[in-house]
């Protein structure tokens, strides 16, 4: 059986309308009292951010969904959250779409270095590219544990 967040990812996407896009899912807290933190956004990024009155909108489908799938034997408490500048990503079709950003990368079961910061070059044949100090890193997506969007602020 899949760990909680995968169950709770398969379930929401199965859910989801099509025009928003299930970005990421967090599980915290104990048994008794689980917190699911889900992150939304539009699917479509010419659509711009996803506004509070959407997230809002979101909550009663998450809900439904999740008590579906029967994810938790209780209650627990619901957050819909836009992904915000360290946005999470997942999928390939994440790093694709950032493709010229700037990510981090923390890898899982990797001897020698294990986080990376650098800009995405392209994700191909489950292999993602970045430049790290000028280098170019081939990173295998099976092998990532965690990544996010590293925002950079432009001096005003």
């Amino acid at each position: 059986m899949a760990d909680p967040r995968e169950r709770a990812i398969e379930a929401l996407e199965a859910a989801v309308p099509a025009d928003l896009d299930v970005v990421d899912v967090e599980i915290a807290g104990g048994n008794k009292a689980p917190l699911l933190r889900v992150y939304l956004d539009h699917a479509d990024p010419g659509q711009g951010p996803i506004t509070l009155d959407e997230l809002a909108g979101a909550n009663a489908w998450v809900d439904a969904a999740v008590e579906e799938a029967g994810l938790f034997g209780g209650s627990f408490t619901l957050e819909v959250s836009s992904p915000g500048l360290a946005r999470p990503l997942r999928r390939a079709r994440d790093f694709e779409r950032f493709i010229g950003d700037r990510a981090t990368v923390r890898l899982a079961g990797f001897e020698g270095r294990r986080s990376f910061t650098g800009e995405i070059l392209s994700v191909a044949g489950g292999t993602l590219t970045l430049s790290v100090d000028g280098e170019r890193v081939d990173i295998p997506l099976e092998g990532i544990k965690k990544a996010q969007l590293q925002p950079t602020f432009d001096e005003l």
